[in-house]
């Protein structure tokens, strides 16, 4: 192997943060590489500890425990600021003041916390416990859950919330980790290649003389197995979520999920397993995903011709169906494999 071929070998690297795998692969020479991923793990630290509601004294925990002016971080202002644009964008569907919901479906600590507690238990007994947390208001019909329930003053990186409010961003804050820490390996480290992986939202980018990069889909049924076809390409993101994967039974023998419908303040309730969304960046490929769930097959095709949304959409239903929309014209090359039973053309 050449020296040039040595500099430009991809290694891969992995870790666990965010409550979920990360997986890093960098096309650079070893020490460089492993100088950038030890640099993006301890981002990925950093930033759980931060906006995680499972750590005390999270900076999420410190906010949703405020009852009045708080200053925040830059971070915290800039992951706010982008999750009060995108629920614009999805008319409410996505909606950070939700975790109260999420405590009363179950989810009252991390998602491992409760695989091993199920792990652990056996028959009848292998449930949890669904929490009573006051979120009558949030059900009403008055209750507008399109609104944000937060201001920040402009310039100032101050944050107040509306009284009773809780936010979890937890539907936003990977795939912004992720689209972040990308972005500075490629401005400040200079690195050609690489794609960053948390947990299925991804991003990838690399110079034309760098092989396109082939991304599997995790089939919903079957974490370990994948999907039959795959995603190619040489720069962007792509990002998936469903409601499978963290999924648990109540001691009433019903399922919930992390997917919290605002229109109702309960785990969504529709025909969508999981879905794909290719695009530019982590995040909004990350929110489209999650809404497009939320939505259902019929209403998530009319929000997305409502915008002219521009990205690749590929979604499951529980019927074993398979639903596309997106740019038809290279559907077979950037998806190969893949063949939808129900396709919609951009409009």
């Amino acid at each position: 192997m050449s020296r040039t071929e040595q500099a430009c070998q991809l290694l891969k690297f992995r870790f666990r943060a965010m409550n979920t795998d990360v997986e890093v692969q960098l096309a650079a020479g070893r020490e460089e590489a492993e100088h950038a991923a030890a640099l993006v793990k301890n981002w990925f630290e950093t930033q759980e500890q931060r906006f995680s509601r499972f750590v005390a004294d999270s900076e999420l925990n410190r906010l949703n425990r405020c009852t009045g002016w708080m200053p925040i971080s830059a971070a915290m202002d800039e992951v706010l600021s982008l999750a009060y644009g995108y629920m614009g964008q999805t008319e409410g569907i996505f909606q950070p003041g939700i975790s109260q919901a999420l405590r009363a479906s179950g989810y009252d600590v991390s998602f491992e916390q409760v695989q091993q507690t199920q792990l652990q238990q056996s028959g009848t007994s292998r449930r949890l416990n669904t929490r009573h947390a006051d979120i009558t208001g949030m059900q009403k019909d008055e209750y507008d859950y399109s609104r944000p329930r937060w201001i920040q003053r402009e310039g100032s990186r101050m944050v107040h919330k509306d009284p009773g409010t809780e936010l979890d961003l937890g539907g936003i804050v990977k795939g912004w980790a992720v689209e972040r820490i990308s972005d500075w390996l490629q401005r400040t480290l200079h690195i050609q290649a690489g794609l960053i992986n948390a947990g299925g939202d991804i991003q990838a980018w690399g110079a034309t003389t760098h092989p396109m990069w082939s991304v599997q889909v995790t089939d919903p049924y079957q974490e370990k197995r994948n999907l039959p076809g795959n995603i190619q390409l040489r720069k962007g993101a792509v990002a998936t979520s469903g409601v499978i994967r963290r999924q648990w039974q109540n001691t009433d023998g019903s399922l919930s999920h992390h997917l919290i419908d605002p229109r109702t303040m309960k785990p969504a309730n529709t025909d969508v397993l999981q879905c794909t969304v290719l695009g530019q960046h982590a995040s909004q490929c990350e929110i489209i995903a999650k809404t497009v769930c939320i939505w259902g097959s019929a209403e998530a095709v009319g929000w997305l011709n409502r915008h002219y949304d521009r990205h690749d959409v590929l979604w499951m239903t529980r019927d074993g169906s398979t639903y596309f929309r997106g740019n038809m014209d290279t559907l077979a090359e950037r998806w190969p494999g893949f063949d939808p039973d129900h396709r919609f053309s951009l409009i």
